[in-house]
């Protein structure tokens, strides 16, 4: 029997391996894939330069510990601001001052209805609240984006209660290669997929396909709609409180396409460019993503899923590519990656957005089922989810806290 157990090595499940590294107990973390990161990912040998297929951003990188991290792993921090928002590029054509005006301002009022909705307690859908202007379809395809649904899926109270962010620096390695180092040294054991907890006991049992493991405590860091989905059982059942909160808190779509260029084929500059201002079914293009020689095209929501669904979303992106800069810019594409995650069994999703209504869950899921067993990921941090670092947060405070129940428990 093992003294802890970590279902999960993405980032949740490394920040608290590495949270309990010398704490002087046994921990083993029990990873379904073959490779640690989770939604977190570097492909490297595909297009040969690093495209982060899943998280790309230090959100709140001033404070955020994986920007350590990647500095003591010798990576490159770009320390840019993304220029995201009004400033971004509409088909390729540089707003002008008077363009970006309107747009931000138009921005900042959506932002202030959302939030004085919120702070008077309406947990409403949030294009209830929104007026049907020339901006509301860049809106509801900004919203797909960082939410990964859809504006009328969107609570606003869960959208109010997300942090501000002001410093998202890229890592030029890949954001991945990043978590890939950080389980460098932890007792990760790959190909090993939980199917089911057993909970009801003085000890806790865990069913791989090796075999039992035994645990005096757990802490499950696996997506929750992989939990909700199946993927990952629990005997006896949830509580009820944490059933709920688990389907309150799907994951949403969002994909990526990233197409190989030659150097000289693209700009010097990095930046970001809408393909239709007119639409929310639209693309969000970044041109040379972290520095690298590639152009990223990313899907948010319904387009997403249905395109994935379809095996589209490549076809969709070159034609759109080619629609803004032309047939022969798009004629130089030497290489192509796109991602699926919601067809991956062990992500069914991107990150986590709480359901109308339900803002709350996050802080239910993060509540211990029982001293021995605890949630931890993204889909717990009320204000920092869809984040690694609200996955670091969620990972370490389950980490403290399973720590203090067996070193105070017999």
């Amino acid at each position: 029997m093992i003294d802890i157990a970590i279902i999960g090595a993405g980032a949740a499940g490394i920040a608290a391996a590495r949270q309990l590294a010398d704490s002087g107990l046994e921990v083993r973390v029990l990873e379904a894939r073959g490779r640690v990161g989770g939604r977190g990912c570097t492909d490297t040998a595909t297009l040969g330069a690093a495209a982060d297929l899943g998280a790309a951003w230090l959100h709140f990188a001033d404070e955020n510990p994986w920007t350590a991290l990647a500095r003591a792993q010798g990576c490159t921090v770009i320390e840019r601001d993304p220029g995201w928002g009004a400033s971004s590029r509409v088909r390729g054509a540089t707003p002008t001052p008077a363009q970006s005006a309107a747009a931000e301002a138009a921005l900042g009022r959506n932002w202030e209805l959302i939030g004085a909705a919120a702070q008077a307690g309406r947990d409403v859908p949030v294009s209830t609240l929104l007026p049907e202007d020339a901006f509301r379809p860049r809106f509801d395809a900004i919203m797909t984006w960082i939410m990964g649904v859809e504006s009328r899926e969107v609570s606003s109270v869960d959208l109010d209660r997300y942090a501000e962010s002001r410093c998202d620096w890229a890592v030029a390695e890949g954001l991945g290669s990043v978590l890939e180092g950080a389980a460098r040294g932890l007792p990760v054991r790959l190909n090993t997929p939980v199917t089911q907890v057993h909970w009801g006991g003085s000890r806790l049992r865990l069913s791989t396909p090796e075999g039992e493991v035994e645990a005096r405590g757990a802490i499950v860091t696996v997506p929750t709609s992989v939990i909700h989905g199946g993927g990952l059982r629990f005997a006896p059942p949830l509580p009820q409180s944490h059933a709920s909160a688990l389907a309150d808190l799907p994951l949403g779509s969002c994909n990526k396409v990233f197409f190989r260029f030659d150097e000289a084929q693209l700009p010097p500059e990095s930046f970001h460019c809408l393909a239709d201002a007119t639409r929310s079914r639209t693309i969000h293009f970044g041109m040379r993503p972290a520095g690298q020689p590639l152009v990223m095209a990313y899907f948010g929501g319904d387009l997403s899923r249905d395109l994935e669904r379809e095996d589209a979303l490549a076809a969709y992106a070159r034609e759109a590519l080619g629609d803004i800069y032309g047939a022969q810019f798009a004629g130089g594409i030497c290489g192509t990656l796109a991602t699926a995650w919601n067809g991956d069994p062990w992500a069914r999703g991107c990150y986590s957005s709480a359901r109308p209504g339900a803002a709350d869950q996050r802080r239910t899921l993060s509540q211990p089922v029982t001293p021995r067993l605890l949630f931890a990921g993204e889909a717990c941090d009320e204000n920092h989810y869809g984040t690694i670092y609200g996955a670091w947060r969620s990972g370490v405070a389950a980490a403290d806290s399973l720590l203090h129940t067996l070193r105070t428990t017999p």
